[in-house]
């Protein structure tokens, strides 16, 4: 087969229907195959006729085919379905699908989906996280000219080349001669199937199989881990009471950035299992982490700290296994029958949320045109002038919190549960029903986003796998499937509603063996449970029982300067806001004299204008690398705005500067990468949460930019961007280990969040 030409709506039903996303449905099976080559295509899909022959395949529906769209598969050079595996080859031809109707209508593209700048390309990787992706080519405008001519520019989109090597997209030319003979065909093609239309019967329905992920093997990239055994004699008193603590019981683990959360968690999950084999008991482990990235790294560490390899073990045979999950992976294993691969806004959750944010930002743009002239007479004067104040991109992180944490979490997406819900303490600042209409319109637009690219965010996932595990069918299965002992990594960055789904995961009801990491300061803005005291109320599960605290106070990573220093961050949202901790205030360095000897005081440097700043920032971090003795790979750039991020990437590129970028939180095996090229490593504030590196520079702290638009005004919003500041600023100030450097613009000022340090001299450079 030569090649593959979909029509819009033959496309439409393929990502539409549930059947095709999956290898382990049957009409899936026999979709993959045939795109391999080794069946012909079913006579009819649902509402798709078929024609085909030795050349090639055409998947058509009813209507004038000059009005249609079309996604063209040269199969010959682009090898889409000759380089994988059939799962991943149905994965991938999904994901194109998907990018094909979001380019159509105008939609978000995610983080795996790009538009290459100054020419008429589209990348796509469609497989999960990789150090090599999979990536697949597309001719945005092939046969520009002669379609232009026929006035059916845009109608086509080609898929000339797949594979794992990269290549110059600006002056790569595809060999359009399979496209050509697609467009020649297609006049004769629709008149054939289009009498074939309302004679085929549709199809079976089929039957639903179960599915099983076997976890490919992952070399491990980090050498700083050690056996679990040699871990031991090092922890300190705290550490070593969390480890050998009673699993059985709830068990909180308080601690701020840097002193070994995430290791302690590992080794005590560690622990509990080797207890269970020398014992001879059955344990079935299950440990939770927020990101994809994050499960990758914490399954490398494992590798070296279990000797006894418990992730490789199969669950369903050996009675002691550990499964290493994110929410998205562990609720889709419930979910297997009722939600794909390619239907998830994002499976990695950090990226999900940045996705979420942005359909919410076309929501309110529909919703300024379209609905706000009916509900601005009604609305509270802080309500309308918020709305009119704000750009769009603004109001989207106030509305993805007000639908995550209200609409969907507390409300069930009722409206008239969530009239009667008290507003958020920081967030939209709503104080009556007109206001919570509109903000309920927001989520009702945004609803119809993700319907017409056929996704579910992490909140409808979460929601709904707890609605089919509150249920006769899993309170009967739960004692086979269920887990004997679960550890929550970064508890903090989910939010309410995704906290109350873990307790139906352990095995019995009535014992809740859930060991969780916690650093509220951490989590990036108010998630909504902060206030939240007790381990039922965080968890939902109703029940009395009492947990255990154990709060870890030495920091290890930071020098005692930067300790001090994102100790005065701290100490600065706590003054402003009830809910927000300060978790450093007890704590300690653990920093050697060795190691202070590398350390270096914090600084506050100021330039004239941007352009200046972000050169300085390239500066600075040489500097800061030779005076820290530290590779390049140890330092980061990383500012809290996004206008900077642009600016500091273009000088980066202009420049020559060898420079890799951070695409996601705790992006591991990027930094991995950044190490064996030897670049700086740069990224946004929000993707830097659970790394660490010797040098930092934190671009753009100065008043309207940390927080944006400074705080002039009272105001739920107002204090919901001073609230994430807060964080952000902690969370890249606490990844350095021996160097922090702030800079600013000297118009501006150094930022408001910055007083408590300048008034206890904790920062060189302010007078």
């Amino acid at each position: 087969m030569k090649y593959i030409c979909i029509d819009d709506g033959a496309l439409t039903e393929l990502i539409s229907g549930r059947e095709y996303q999956s290898i382990d449905f049957e009409e899936g099976d026999r979709l993959v195959k045939s795109l391999f080559g080794y069946v012909s295509f079913v006579a009819k899909m649902r509402k798709i006729t078929l024609f085909q022959d030795s050349e090639g395949a055409f998947l058509t529906t009813p209507g004038p085919w000059k009005r249609k769209k079309y996604l063209v598969i040269d199969c010959e050079m682009s090898a889409l379905f000759t380089q994988l595996r059939s799962g991943e080859s149905l994965q991938s031809f999904q994901k194109l699908l998907r990018f094909c109707a979001k380019y159509w209508s105008g939609g978000v593209l995610n983080n795996s989906e790009k538009i290459v700048s100054g020419s008429s390309k589209a990348i796509i990787f469609p497989l999960a996280y990789s150090t090599r992706p999979y990536r697949i080519a597309i001719e945005r405008a092939p046969m520009a000219d002669r379609l232009k001519r026929r006035d059916m520019d845009g109608h086509f989109l080609l898929v000339y080349k797949t594979g794992w090597e990269g290549a110059n997209s600006s002056t790569e030319t595809p060999d359009e001669a399979n496209f050509r003979r697609v467009f020649d065909r297609l006049q004769e093609i629709y008149s054939v199937t289009s009498k074939a239309h309302a004679q085929v019967d549709k199809v079976s329905g089929h039957e639903q199989i179960a599915v099983t992920n076997l976890d490919q093997d992952i070399k491990p990239v980090h050498s700083l881990h050690n056996p679990f055994d040699d871990w031991v004699p090092r922890l300190t008193a705290r550490q070593k009471k969390f480890v050998f603590a009673n699993a059985n019981t709830p068990h909180r683990l308080l601690g701020p950035a840097g002193t070994g959360k995430t290791l302690s968690l590992l080794l005590r999950t560690i622990r509990v299992l080797g207890q269970a084999e020398h014992d001879g008991d059955t344990c079935k482990a299950l440990l939770v982490t927020h990101s994809e990235a994050t499960r990758q790294s914490i399954k490398d560490a494992l590798r070296v700290i279990d000797p006894s390899a418990y992730q490789d073990r199969d669950p369903r045979i050996e009675p002691v296994s550990l499964s290493v999950e994110t929410l998205a992976s562990l609720c889709a294993s419930i979910l297997k029958q009722s939600i794909s691969e390619s239907e998830f806004v994002d499976r990695d959750a950090q990226d999900s949320k940045l996705l979420q944010q942005m359909y919410i930002e076309q929501a309110i743009e529909r919703v300024h045109t379209d609905d706000f002239h009916s509900f601005k007479p009604h609305l509270s004067p802080k309500m309308k002038a918020i709305w009119e104040a704000k750009g769009n991109s603004e109001l989207a992180v106030l509305f993805q919190h007000e639908i995550s944490v209200l609409i969907k979490g507390r409300a069930g997406d009722s409206f008239d549960v969530y009239k009667n819900c008290p507003s958020l303490k920081y967030g939209l600042p709503i104080s009556g029903d007109a206001d919570k209409g509109l903000s309920f319109q927001v989520f009702k637009r945004y609803q119809e986003q993700l319907e017409a690219s056929s996704q579910f965010d992490t909140d409808d996932v979460v929601i709904s796998a707890a609605g089919q595990l509150d249920t006769p069918i899993w309170r009967r299965r739960r004692a086979r499937e269920a887990y004997d002992f679960i550890a929550i990594d970064e508890t903090h960055l989910f939010n309410i509603n995704e906290l109350h789904i873990f307790h139906h995961f352990t095995r019995h009801a009535d014992s809740l063996p859930i060991s969780f990491t916690v650093d509220h300061a951490q989590a990036v803005g108010d998630r909504g449970w902060n206030d939240v005291d007790s381990f039922a109320e965080l968890f939902g599960d109703g029940s009395q029982l009492e947990e255990e605290q154990t709060a870890v106070s030495a920091v290890f990573r930071s020098s005692p300067q930067i300790r001090d220093f994102c100790q005065s961050v701290l100490a600065s949202g706590a003054t402003l806001f009830t809910n927000f901790d300060d978790t450093l205030a007890a704590t300690t360095s653990a920093f050697t004299s060795e190691e202070e000897r590398r350390a270096q005081p914090v600084r506050f440097i100021e330039y004239a204008d941007d352009a200046r700043l972000v050169m300085g920032a390239f500066q600075k971090a040489e500097e800061l690398q030779s005076e820290t003795g530290s590779s390049r790979s140890q330092v980061l750039i990383t500012t809290l705005d996004d206008d900077l991020l642009k600016l500091l990437q273009e000088y980066s590129s202009n420049h020559n500067k060898p420079t890799t970028f951070l695409k996601r939180r705790g992006d591991f095996t990027t930094v991995a990468t950044a190490e064996k090229s030897g670049h700086i490593v740069l990224g946004h504030a929000d993707f830097v949460g659970g790394l660490e590196f010797d040098v930092v520079v934190i671009v753009g702290v100065d008043k309207g930019r940390v927080p944006q638009n400074g705080e002039t005004e009272v105001s739920n919003s107002r204090s919901f961007a001073s609230y994430a500041a807060h964080n952000r600023l902690y969370v890249a100030a606490s990844r350095a280990r021996f160097a922090l450097n702030l800079l600013g613009v000297q118009s501006r000022g150094p930022s408001d969040l910055l007083g408590v340090a300048i008034k206890n001299k904790l920062i060189e450079g302010i007078t």
